[in-house]
């Protein structure tokens, strides 16, 4: 495949990608905002969700509701971890009862397939390799990717929670960051992520 042609392709796939949850994210952010609620607890209900985690938390917390940054960062990384306890707690039990019927069995087979294609850093380097996994503030990483990547490699429990906490910590040092800085901090969000899908490219046609 042609660079360019690719470049083209990955700008496509992004903005429907965007478009798509951006519409997603408003309607569950538009019933949080209706929730008779403080704003703190809403940064952590944010925090626990799949879509938004602490990515999502710490930005709506910061330039929406215009709290303290040493607020919001505690409330996040609450919300954040919260979900991760039951995921490794009970996952196990879930995956046998869900491989017992055919349509449940697929979709999990498919999100396996998903989570294994992109834990390779996991694979090689096991319990620091979840929280670099964890780490990287993208849209295929986080806390809640992690957890079931932990369960699909067999890491143990505490370690689990323990690296994937410790990557939780970076990725809100890292969100925190780029949300004060605000349009400079979504330029060089969009750098990174450009910068890893060519990377990605350029290593697969060296194979």
């Amino acid at each position: 495949m042609n660079i360019k042609i690719f470049l083209i392709f990955v700008i496509l796939i992004s903005c429907f990608s965007l478009l798509s949850a951006s519409g997603l994210r408003s309607a569950i952010r538009e019933k949080v905002d209706n929730i008779d609620a403080s704003s703190e607890l809403k940064v952590f209900l944010i925090a626990m969700l799949p879509i938004f985690e602490l990515r999502g938390a710490i930005p709506v917390g910061i330039l929406s509701y215009h709290l303290p940054y040493w607020k919001v960062i505690p409330l996040a990384l609450a919300g954040n971890m919260v979900p991760i306890f039951f995921i490794l707690l009970f996952f196990d039990f879930v995956t046998k009862l869900c491989f017992k019927f055919k349509f449940s069995r697929k979709i999990l087979e498919g999100i396996f397939r998903r989570t294994r294609s992109k834990s390779a850093i996991i694979e090689k380097y096991e319990e620091v390799g979840l929280m670099i996994f964890v780490a990287i503030p993208l849209p295929v990483t986080g806390a809640w990717t992690g957890s079931l990547a932990a369960y699909l490699m067999g890491l143990g429990f505490w370690k689990s929670i323990l690296f994937i906490f410790l990557g939780v910590c970076i990725a809100s040092v890292v969100v925190s960051f780029l949300t004060l800085l605000k349009w400079i901090g979504a330029g060089i969000a969009c750098v990174a992520i450009a910068y890893i899908f060519i990377s990605e490219f350029i290593k697969k046609k060296k194979r």
